[in-house]
């Protein structure tokens, strides 16, 4: 331990800890002598294991040293460095994105577990990191905290589980009887994919659009072949299509040059493709299950389009278009 001047109090109790559950029975002094400290700050420091942590150590009278009386017990060993230090500190900032939803509470309850285990000095101030960074993210729908309870612990112990939805087209909520597969947050709203034992396949409900979860003693074994990262390859914005057996039409969409480096510098689609001009415009391209998911990012980026495939997607833009030119 020679040459280690800045020794916080968890990098000895890590030590000390290392020490014990060895079986070397070692004491206060021999553990003191080998970490460059005072047999006094071993002491205070096993003090501080067995009172704050319930570290259940003894001392062997006849082998004069430390043991564990249960070595069923463990330190929660969190080592820390200015690096880690940093991203807990962001991470808490980041929390910003999801207020409103359960999962915020329950990420600021494991921050603020993380943070008691921080050595005692740290060399940089907290309010200098929040001072400093600053997130704003999309405004997400709030979520009912027994909701998200109860499809979390669905998912997690594979139960079949009864909710009452209410869809984007409709106020109406409806009973679907699901087995929770897969979450995700998808531009700031939470999705459970999950099969739905009526339709007989793979759908997707918004969590924040359920008002009631109901969790049965049944359990299920998830279908055979099913994989989340593959549903969500041919995704557009928040859309995720599980039927169709997975077929796609390619979208081609030529944009001019006013636009094009801000085209070029986004990931819109994970299978995106762009192709630059002489113009120096760009023809942006990737696969999606329906047209009618991209109609309004389309119409969204207005006289900057200058081309588009396939038909079936012109014929969207140009419905759309007229029905909007009937409001005035």
């Amino acid at each position: 331990m020679a040459g280690s001047k800045f020794k916080p109090q968890y990098r000895r109790l890590l030590f000390i800890d290392a020490q014990i559950r060895g079986g070397k029975f070692p004491s206060c002094a021999t553990l003191g002598a080998k970490y460059e400290v005072s047999a006094k700050t071993i002491q205070r420091d096993v003090d501080y294991l067995k009172d704050e942590l319930d570290a259940p150590i003894e001392y062997d009278a006849i082998r004069h040293g430390l043991y564990y009386r249960d070595k069923t017990w463990f330190l929660p060993a969190i080592l820390m460095s200015e690096g880690d230090i940093l991203a807990l500190l962001v991470g808490t900032q980041a929390l910003e994105m999801y207020k409103g939803t359960p999962v915020a509470g329950e990420l600021k309850s494991i921050y603020a577990k993380l943070a008691q285990l921080l050595p005692e000095k740290i060399s940089m101030a907290p309010e200098l990191i929040f001072s400093r960074f600053t997130f704003s993210g999309a405004p997400a729908r709030p979520i009912l905290a027994e909701v998200w309870k109860r499809v979390i612990r669905g998912l997690l112990h594979q139960r079949v589980t009864t909710i009452e939805y209410a869809s984007p087209r409709s106020d109406q909520f409806k009973v679907h009887t699901i087995h929770p597969l897969h979450m995700a947050n998808i531009e700031g709203e939470w999705y459970v994919l999950a099969h739905e034992k009526r339709w007989g396949d793979i759908a997707q409900f918004a969590v924040s659009r359920i008002r009631k979860v109901e969790l049965q003693e049944l359990t299920f074994t998830p279908p055979k072949g099913f994989d989340a990262g593959k549903m969500m390859e041919n995704r557009f914005g928040k859309f995720i299509h599980t039927g169709g057996g997975g077929k796609t039409v390619q979208v081609k969409i030529q944009f001019s040059s006013e636009v094009a480096t801000y085209i070029s510098e986004r990931a819109w689609h994970p299978k995106q493709k762009i192709t630059w001009r002489k113009d120096k415009g760009l023809v942006l391209e990737f696969p999606v299950v329906d047209v009618r998911d991209i109609v309004p990012w389309v119409l969204s980026c207005g006289l900057h389009i200058r081309r588009l495939e396939p038909k079936s997607l012109r014929d969207e833009i140009a419905e759309a278009v007229k029905q909007l030119a009937k409001l005035g």
